[in-house]
């Protein structure tokens, strides 16, 4: 362990200087470092079609979206690209109005035509389809530069929430690149506050501010810099360097080990956030684990063997909440709850390896003489639940996972990909079992919609699981074909009833929002004070482009 440390700080130590040399270098700009991905080593690959291998600064920061939602702001929309957007009257069609003279960052004008390119990109190529659009839409039009008229197959009242992570690529760029998927676009050209790969090492890597930036007099920040970070222990290690100012990572004890490092300038804000947990993959290629996955006394038995206090308590140090509904909802929409989902639908939900053993036995599965089950056909059950290297906390959850299920005569084990190797996995769907969380939207049920409808089946890293289930099906359909705001709530109380009752996965608890930031050289924060939108760096969330744009050097 001391020479793993030792490692450790030694490379972080390199990290410090490498920054403050950069910063040094760079003292006439406005350089703000940020902490967004957790990786040993990366490629320069700014593909926004690529979800396994894209840098995660490449969406927001190079790739602006045509609208975001905000959900804390009652999920009103904030227009970027997009200015605004109408349905028709039969709402088979929806029409968004362009921002007018916007330029891509090479100066060429950003038209209608590249949105309908994009779309029709994501029709013509299913795997470069990040937003589903091949399920929803029919046909796309640009009948004016400033126009684009989307022709839906069916009502679908939340297609703008869905479309929010369109990444619009240029057409005079992309309709020369052979293949779309394996593209590297290491000079990417976007429409974002900043495109400009300046360098990129090993090491490190610096986006810098897009000379044709329509909202140029928004932006205060000149360059972003993104150190390569491999994991939750470089980043302790590197904390006392004070060279980071927005970071997105799991810190034990943190008013210890940062805010007390600069109690004048550092700080946090952690509320709780999406709904964490085990996903059994149900296409999986073992014999043995597909039966177990597929049979609900399993899954039952393996919710009864997760001791979700400890996984808050000891593996999270207390941040995350525990989720002990069989919906999963999360706490932040409490006002979406239907208690029909809960009560007697979560008796699976405690912790009671007597009670798991005891349903795996009545169900058929037999202990053999090394102590673990075989599924009631006699197929062996042995998996590992993937984690990211480097996740420390998760990674810490998923052994006192093991610990119970092991308990309960169940074969599993911890295995620890690299990031993108995990990302990786969870789409090509090789992997047993997940620990994984799905981004919520303004409302809960793109979060639904996304992770456990057949559409999105393994197209999407939340939907891992390859979950399908016609009447869940039928219900996100009456869903989306409804706008009237009771009709949602209804149709999303028999969601939950659903959900509760076929427990396709395991929810353990609600992670925190991973923020914390330094005042040291940018004021602009968002805090508990002043919580106008959901601050976290990370990929999932779109409102971290206003958050950039609310930041300011300090004078």
């Amino acid at each position: 362990m001391r020479n793993l440390f030792q490692r450790t700080s030694l490379a972080a130590a390199a990290l410090g200087a490498s920054l403050a040399f950069g910063a040094g270098m760079a003292s006439a700009e406005s350089v703000l470092t940020m902490h967004i991905e957790e990786q040993t080593s990366w490629v320069s690959n700014f593909n926004p079609f690529d979800l396994a291998g894209r840098r995660q600064s490449t969406m927001d920061f190079i790739y602006e979206p045509l609208v975001i939602f905000n959900a804390n702001d009652g999920g009103k929309p904030v227009w970027r690209l997009a200015t605004s957007y109408k349905f028709s009257d039969d709402l088979m069609s929806i029409t968004y109005e362009l921002r007018p003279g916007v330029k891509w960052s090479d100066g060429q004008p950003l038209t209608s035509a590249d949105v309908k390119y994009t779309i029709d990109l994501m029709l013509k190529n299913p795997a470069v389809d990040t937003v589903g659009v091949g399920q929803t839409v029919a046909s796309v039009e640009a009948p004016s530069p400033t126009e684009v008229t989307i022709k839906l197959k069916a009502v679908n009242s939340e297609f703008p929430e869905s479309l929010a992570d369109l990444a619009v690529v240029p057409e005079h760029i992309w309709k020369d690149v052979a293949d779309p998927v394996a593209f590297k676009n290491e000079k990417p050209v976007g429409s974002g506050p900043m495109t400009e790969v300046r360098r990129f090492t090993p090491q490190v890597y610096e986006q810098c501010r897009n000379p044709n930036y329509w909202d140029a007099a928004s932006l205060h920040v000149d360059c972003l810099r993104l150190p390569q970070i491999s994991g939750n222990d470089q980043m302790l290690a590197l904390l006392p360097e004070g060279t980071v100012d927005w970071i997105g990572s799991f810190l034990p004890q943190i008013d210890k080990t940062f805010v007390a490092l600069d109690p004048q300038h550092n700080g946090y804000w952690q509320p709780p956030a999406e709904t964490v947990a085990f996903e059994m993959n149900f296409k999986s290629s073992s014999v043995g684990n597909f039966e177990a996955f597929k049979d609900l006394n399993f899954r039952h038995a393996f919710s009864l063997a997760m001791d979700r206090k400890s996984m808050v308590d000891i593996a999270g140090f207390g941040y995350p909440v525990v989720n002990l509904h069989a919906s999963g909802l999360p706490p932040r929409f409490e006002s979406w709850r239907n208690k029909a989902a809960e009560g007697d639908k979560d008796a699976f939900m405690g912790f009671d390896t007597d009670k798991a053993n005891k349903i795996l036995d009545d169900a058929g599965y037999k202990k053999g003489a090394d102590g673990f089950r075989t599924t009631p056909s006699g197929k062996p059950i042995t998996f590992a639940v993937i984690v990211p290297n480097g996740w420390t906390d998760w990674i810490d959850a998923v052994q006192i996972a093991v610990e119970g299920l092991r308990a309960a005569g169940i074969n599993a084990s911890v295995a620890t990909p690299e990031y993108e190797q995990w990302r990786k996995q969870l789409l090509d769907g090789s992997f047993d079992v997940v620990m994984n969380s799905r981004a919520d939207s303004a409302t809960p049920f793109q979060g639904y919609y996304q992770s456990l409808s057949t559409a999105y089946a393994g197209k999407l890293t939340v939907a891992a699981p390859r979950y399908s289930n016609p009447k869940l099906d039928a219900l996100f359909d009456q869903y989306l074909k409804s706008s009237s705001d009771d009709d949602h709530k209804k149709i999303f109380n028999d969601i939950q009833v659903l959900i509760a009752d076929d427990f396709p996965v395991v929810p353990v608890f609600n992670g925190p929002t991973w923020y914390q930031y330094s005042s040291k050289r940018f004021t602009g924060w968002v805090t508990d004070k002043d919580p106008v939108m959901n601050p976290e760096n990370h990929d999932n969330n779109r409102m971290r482009l206003m958050h950039l744009l609310r930041l300011k050097p300090v004078q």
